[in-house]
């Protein structure tokens, strides 16, 4: 069970970045009664409901609120669920862009020694395949086809996503603190080389 990283809860002044974990974001409303479409960063999509009730961030709590979930049915792009206290259309819109967190704590225990929460790859440096550090792991997205990392570079300019695939990210060392990642084989330099 993996789940991918975004800004986490620093909304909350009374949890460090480090107590929550993102699940889920609000991506409009479903139906009449006040459910929420949900984009899950869940492998499994259900599971967004297994850890007790989540703390909502967005517009209508900046200080968070916490909900128990219920799941409806899956809905393009996610699953529709019910947030309690939720009951009309118009506050379910409202929550569109929210974010949906649990408690770090709440999470069960990775068993596997090279499991690890997409969470926690943030910050982790990246290397390519001749051991050299060309950046920083900034972030962890899914945008529905397939997860995403976001290198920070060091000494080129800008940010980079690359596909968070086998071929293209072979060894990550959570240990040591670092990410390999096959820049050739997703093409890094060819624009350059083609101009020449």
């Amino acid at each position: 069970m993996v789940f991918s990283a975004h800004n986490k809860a620093s909304h909350n002044a009374d949890k460090s970045e480090s107590d929550m974990v993102c699940l889920g974001a609000v991506f409009g409303a479903a139906g009449v009664r006040g459910a929420v479409r949900l984009k899950v960063f869940t492998e499994q999509l259900n599971s967004i409901s297994d850890y007790g009730p989540l703390t909502v961030f967005g517009p209508e709590f900046p200080k968070g609120k916490k909900f128990p979930v219920k799941i409806l049915h899956n809905v393009k792009g996610g699953v529709a669920v019910k947030l309690q206290g939720v009951d009309d259309r118009d506050l379910a819109d409202a929550l569109k862009g929210s974010k949906l967190y649990i408690d770090r704590a709440a999470l069960p225990e990775i068993k596997n020694d090279n499991g690890f929460y997409f969470e926690d790859l943030v910050g982790l440096l990246a290397k390519d395949e001749n051991d050299n550090v060309f950046g920083k792991i900034d972030g962890v997205f899914n945008f529905g086809a397939g997860d995403i990392i976001e290198v920070n570079f060091n000494t080129e300019k800008g940010k980079r996503m690359y596909p968070f695939s086998d071929e293209i990210v072979p060894k990550v060392d959570m240990e040591a603190g670092f990410v390999v990642i096959n820049r050739e084989a997703f093409g890094d330099g060819l624009e350059e080389t083609e101009t020449d």
